[in-house]
C-alpha cells in the first residue's frame, strides 16, 4: 500500500498531537527544573481535570471549554494542596524517597479515580467534536487545532513569564542556586510552591481542551506521563524550549510510525528513540540551556 499520500495527514496529526505532548512536558520539566523532583504523578493531575470536565458535562451539561474556569482553578488548588502536604517535606530527601513519594501518590490517584469512576473509559461530549476543517488532502478536528493553538500559546507565555518578569526571574534563580537565592533575599519555598503549582496547573488548563478528542479513564494520566518523560529526556531535563521541540518530535514520530507500522507497534519507535538517547546521549538535545 502507497502511504505517501497519507503522509501529510499523519504529520499533521502528529503536530496537532505533539503541542499537548509539549504543554504536558513543559510543566514536568519546570517542576523538575526548579525542584529537581521528578513527579511521577504528574500525568495523574491531567487525568483529574479531564474527570472534571467529564463531571461537568455530565452532571450539568457544560461543555468541556466553559468547564475551563472551574477546573483550572481547582487543580491548581489540588497542586497547591499537594505542595504542602507531600512535595514540601520531601524537596531535602534523598532522590529515592521522592521518588516513592511522587510514585506512591500516583497510584494512590489512580486508585482513587478507579474506585469513583471504575475502569470504564468514557468520552465528554462537545459542540466542536464533530467539526472538522479540511486543507488541501488533511482533515483535522477543530478541537484538535484549538488545544495545540492554546498549548503553544500557554508554553510561549510561560517562557516570556519565565525569562520576563521578576517572579520568573526570581524562579529561575532558586532553580539554579538554592542559597545563593535565599542569600539575595528571594523566598525559595514560595518559588518552589509557586513553580509545582504552574507546572500542574497547565494540566487543569490543557484537560479541558484535549476532553472533546481524548478519551477519559484512571490510566490516561500514566500514558501522558510516560511520553512527558521521554520528550523532557529527548528535550534535556529541565529545559523548557527543550521540552517545546521534544513534544513536537514525539507527536510527528509516533503519527508516522503509526502510519508506517498500522498502529500495531508504533510506541516501540517512541520507545527506541527514548532507549537510544539514554545509551548514547543521557543528557538530551539541549543539555546547554535550562530553564
Amino acid at each position: 500500500m502507497d502511504m505517501l499520500p497519507l503522509l501529510p495527514q499523519a504529520v499533521a496529526d502528529g503536530l496537532l498531537m505533539g503541542s499537548v505532548y509539549a504543554i504536558v512536558s513543559v510543566g514536568l520539566t519546570l517542576t523538575f527544573g526548579v525542584l529537581r523532583i521528578v513527579n511521577f504523578a504528574h500525568g495523574d493531575f491531567l487525568a483529574i481535570g479531564l474527570y472534571l470536565t467529564y463531571l461537568g458535562a455530565k452532571l450539568f451539561g457544560v461543555d468541556p471549554y466553559w468547564s475551563l474556569v472551574a477546573v483550572l482553578p481547582l487543580v491548581t488548588l489540588g497542586a497547591a494542596f499537594t505542595y504542602k502536604t507531600l512535595i514540601a517535606p520531601a524537596t531535602h530527601a534523598p532522590e529515592h524517597n521522592q521518588i516513592v513519594v511522587t510514585l506512591g501518590l500516583s497510584l494512590i490517584l489512580q486508585n482513587v479515580m478507579l474506585v469513583l469512576f471504575t475502569a470504564d473509559v468514557h468520552t465528554v461530549p462537545s459542540v466542536m467534536s464533530a467539526r472538522v476543517v479540511q486543507v488541501g488532502g488533511v482533515f483535522v478536528q477543530v478541537a484538535a487545532i484549538l488545544a495545540s493553538v492554546a498549548s503553544v500559546v500557554v508554553c510561549l507565555a510561560l517562557y516570556w513569564f519565565l525569562h520576563s518578569t521578576e517572579t520568573g526571574r526570581r524562579i529561575r534563580a532558586a532553580a539554579q542556586d538554592r542559597d545563593a537565592a535565599l542569600m539575595c533575599g528571594v523566598d525559595v519555598d514560595r518559588m518552589y510552591l509557586l513553580a509545582f503549582c504552574i507546572g500542574i496547573g497547565s494540566l487543569g488548563l490543557v484537560a479541558p481542551l484535549i476532553a472533546p478528542f481524548n478519551y477519559v479513564s484512571p490510566g490516561v494520566g500514566s500514558s501522558f506521563t510516560l511520553t512527558a518523560f521521554i520528550v523532557v529526556v529527548l528535550g534535556s531535563m529541565g529545559n523548557f524550549m527543550g521540552a517545546l521541540a521534544g513534544g513536537f518530535i514525539i507527536g510527528v514520530v509516533e503519527a508516522v510510525g503509526g502510519l508506517l507500522t498500522g498502529g500495531s507497534i508504533n510506541f516501540v519507535i517512541t520507545y527506541a528513540i527514548f532507549i537510544l538517547f539514554l545509551l548514547f546521549k543521557p543528557e538530551g538535545m539541549f543539555a546547554v540551556r535550562r530553564l
